[in-house]
């Protein structure tokens, strides 16, 4: 990432709370209507938005790629719009952010935050009636998911039958498919279809966070059915980066890659990157692994990736250490794993294990 743009997104963060109040205050008084609308608990609610909304401005800036913000634009209409809300409230509150930060920030950053919010702008003042098939859409309608099995397995969880859930993975093995094809046909898509149902207003946190605790089940105990490859020699690390608390996608990383015969420590969500590096690389700089496998679930941790592979950079002065990422924002960005200073990229559990064994010869 380059330090003109970091810095830029750095400032932002410093003032992003102020600049939520002003910005709160000024859609208030340009619709008055609200406070009757939305009540006494409204500005504070909206304050909330405008500060994820900040976040994400911040790390496009800082990635230099405006996709991570438009992409967040374009799941928050969808929220929006399944909660009342219009697609001329969500353009309106960024045109009074993109006003606010053109009135309070130096005129560079401005600059910059105006042209990556013109490109948010264009996705929240589409029509409603325009077709949008990425949160429209469901995923088990895709080609490349097992959409019967996906949606049996993601329905027998929302109505809490963990035991049947579990009974649509183990028939898919017994059929004869792979534990990696389960991974990435049946449970990968049931993940990415519950995020998609909140926010859409179908399923509430406590459907998401139940739907994520019994996959951690079923992946440990599909775990057992993988086979077990003779040892290569290889440590590998793997982990979700600081700040994020998903570690669903990197636990089927881990277990692919202990299959193909690595020995694998996987140490789960949201680590943060000094200890990360403690453990990785020792105190005269070698690398105590051959891999470190780090993912990013969402936009709001490609900076964290980035400052991760930066540090494990500079602390293996003493030998080459193979990084490899993935997560949301690189499957959606084609280069991002570039801009953060990886290695490589994955984009699924299986395409890791190949990827790993490149990266790391």
């Amino acid at each position: 990432m380059l330090s003109l743009d970091t810095q830029f997104a750095s400032s932002i963060d410093h003032v992003s709370s102020t600049l939520a109040g002003w910005t709160v205050t000024e859609i208030y008084r340009r619709n008055p209507e609200y406070e009757a609308r939305f009540g006494p608990t409204g500005p504070a609610l909206w304050k909330g938005e405008i500060v994820n909304r900040l976040q994400y401005l911040a790390e496009a800036i800082a990635a230099d790629r405006p996709e991570i913000f438009v992409n967040s634009v374009e799941w928050a209409r969808a929220a929006f719009v399944a909660r009342g809300f219009t697609t001329a409230d969500i353009a309106g509150s960024l045109t009074a952010l993109n006003e606010t930060l053109q009135e309070e920030m130096p005129a560079a950053i401005a600059d910059r935050c105006a042209r990556v919010i013109k490109e948010g702008l264009k996705v929240a003042e589409r029509p409603e009636t325009v077709h949008d098939a990425k949160v429209l859409q469901s995923v088990f309608s895709h080609a490349d998911v097992d959409g019967p099995r996906g949606r049996a397995y993601l329905t027998h969880l929302l109505e809490r039958q963990q035991d049947k859930a579990l009974d649509v993975l183990l028939e898919s093995v017994k059929s004869g498919h792979s534990v990696a094809q389960v991974f990435e046909t049946i449970i990968a898509p049931a993940m990415t279809e519950v995020g998609r149902l909140w926010h859409i207003n179908e399923a509430t946190v406590a459907d998401e966070h139940y739907v994520t605790t019994a996959t951690h089940n079923a992946i440990a105990l599909l775990r057992t059915k993988l086979p077990r490859a003779t040892p290569n020699g290889k440590r590998a690390l793997a982990t979700s980066v600081g700040g994020d608390l998903h570690d669903v996608g990197i636990r089927m990383v881990a277990d692919l890659l202990e299959s193909e015969g690595w020995q694998v420590e996987c140490l789960g969500a949201n680590m943060p990157t000094g200890d990360l590096v403690a453990h990785a690389v020792d105190e005269v700089g070698t690398p105590q692994f051959d891999l470190v496998a780090l993912s990013a679930s969402t936009g709001l941790a490609v900076r964290s990736m980035a400052n991760a592979v930066s540090a494990l950079r500079e602390a293996s002065a003493n030998g080459h250490l193979a990084i490899m990422v993935g997560g949301g924002p690189f499957a959606m960005i084609p280069d991002l794993w570039q801009v953060v200073g990886a290695d490589g990229c994955a984009r699924c559990a299986s395409e890791a294990v190949r990827v790993a064994e490149e990266i790391s010869s």
